[in-house]
């Protein structure tokens, strides 16, 4: 692709949602397009910003403009620069970046590094704790017991078989990029959200190695997001099952799902079904603001608070050339 690519390559051979788990599967990557949206657009402002070594951060701008992600843009011609703007279907990452925020905001506590960022809706003037909902219907605060999933047999083949990327293991304490930037955190997370319960489960639908699945499956008992309770008084089997803290984690592999729908699938269909069991349509994930319950929309809502340089009053991916 170039770099003005502004549609991310479609791959019929695997499942988009799959395929977005593996380009956004990446901390790096995350930060990365929540910084350029507090546009923080040049090589130095995103080295100083996120305290990424040159190397590291090349590459990943480099992999985000192929993906179609991000494009350059030349802003000096002696030497030559450049700065990176985002594409529209990155601009449409937007409900994506306020899911993360807003898990951070309710789980990640007050040491980590966004706890003190607000999100400002500029229709009421306040800073908003959006609420997560369908946008066919209406409906607000929906978790995942409120749909049902179906997935498609092609879903995981980016996953398991993609291993050229590698992300820094899930750690504790965690926060929502942690896990995302983990794909086999993701998956069984995701899992979970759709129903599993059991060792065999998760290891039967993601083919995973059982010394892999053990470590995560400690690692998210350990930080709060499933309890593991013996399936019987007295007895060996155990289930794992998903805390509030899990729950409230649909909303990020939501708002994914209907992004790798809208830009990696030829049909629209990204390979996990979900349905608004109150309405029978399929999930459209929707932000509403708690303050004015009003609908959220990129150009109407800005991040604010320490470490963001972006101009004041500045909407999210704010050019006026690009769509909404």
């Amino acid at each position: 692709m170039t770099d003005n690519a502004s549609t991310p390559d479609v791959e019929s051979t695997s499942s988009p949602l799959g395929r977005a788990l593996v380009l956004l599967g990446d901390m790096w990557t995350i930060r990365l397009v929540r910084a350029i949206f507090a546009e923080q657009r040049r090589f130095q402002d995103l080295r100083d910003s996120l305290n990424i070594s040159d190397p590291v951060l090349s590459r990943r701008l480099r992999s985000l403009v192929d993906d179609g992600v991000l494009r350059t843009r030349a802003y000096q011609d002696n030497p030559p620069r450049h700065e990176y703007l985002l594409t529209d279907a990155g601009l449409d990452l937007w409900r994506v970046m306020i899911a993360l925020w807003a898990w951070d905001r309710t789980w990640a506590g007050a040491n980590h590094p966004n706890a003190g960022l607000r999100l400002r809706h500029f229709v009421c003037g306040q800073s908003t704790r959006p609420v997560f909902g369908c946008g066919h219907c209406g409906a607000i605060g929906l978790t995942a017991r409120d749909v049902k999933g179906s997935v498609d047999d092609r879903l995981l083949l980016d996953v398991v078989s993609r291993r050229s990327r590698r992300s820094p293991a899930m750690g504790s304490p965690i926060d929502a990029s942690g896990v995302l930037g983990d794909r086999w955190s993701t998956m069984i997370l995701s899992d979970a959200l759709m129903g599993s319960r059991r060792f065999s489960e998760f290891q039967s639908h993601l083919q995973i190695s059982p010394v892999t699945l053990t470590h995560r499956l400690e690692l998210f008992v350990a930080t709060g997001m499933l309890s593991r309770e013996s399936v019987s008084v007295g007895g060996k089997r155990q289930e794992y099952r998903l805390t509030p803290k899990g729950i409230d984690f649909f909303s990020v592999t939501a708002t994914i799902n209907s992004w790798a729908g809208r830009w990696l699938a030829g049909d629209g269909q990204s390979g996990l079904s979900l349905l608004h069991t109150a309405c029978g349509a399929e999930l459209e994930p929707r932000f509403t603001c708690n303050t004015c319950n009003g609908a959220l929309a990129r150009r109407e809502i800005a991040f604010e608070g320490p470490g963001l340089v972006s101009r004041a009053g500045a909407r999210l991916g704010s050019e006026s050339h690009l769509p909404d």
